[in-house]
């Protein structure tokens, strides 16, 4: 059973896991080769922040229960990492909030998912983020360029880069 609190949202979003950990994840000095590259880091930092904060406050979040689980991996062992509590907390915070809604991945899910992956050769993380949510969404939010491929527009949901660069893992 899925619970929403009705808000005047422009939209019912998917925030991608890398915003989720920009948004998190304060660069450290140290890591960058140059006073360039961390001044750009620090902006992508602020970026995703403002990003979260303000569609948490106008939009409808949906998360699948395996986006928690890759949120928890990459901002506890990817990168710089946060600290277990730190991590734990959040998304403790996450699971109790009633301003995302969690969507739970089901047999039927999974197997799409499995499908897509084949379709696209795109690793199933991504579609195990995005195919229990999807027909609850009208956009993603994301840094991601597997979410331009083709396999993604057959959904007619908007795919929307608030931070103006691309990425794939």
């Amino acid at each position: 059973m899925i619970t929403v609190i009705l808000k005047a949202s422009d939209m019912n979003v998917m925030i991608d896991t890398e915003i989720w950990s920009f948004s998190l994840k304060v660069p450290i000095r140290e890591k960058f080769g140059s006073q360039e590259e961390y001044k750009k880091a620090l902006e992508v930092h602020a970026k995703a922040a403002t990003t979260i904060k303000n569609t948490l406050l106008n939009d409808t979040v949906y998360m699948s229960l395996h986006q928690v689980s890759e949120l928890y991996h990459v901002l506890s062992f990817r990168g710089t990492r946060l600290s277990p509590q730190t991590v734990r907390n959040y998304l403790e915070n996450i699971m109790d909030s009633d301003e995302i809604v969690k969507v739970e991945v089901t047999k039927k899910d999974l197997i799409e998912a499995m499908q897509l992956s084949d379709q696209s050769e795109i690793h199933i993380w991504d579609f195990l983020c995005f195919v229990p949510v999807k027909k609850y969404i009208d956009a993603v939010y994301t840094v991601d360029k597997h979410f331009t491929h083709e396999v993604f527009k057959k959904f007619n949901i908007k795919i929307m880069n608030p931070l103006d660069f691309w990425t794939q893992i």
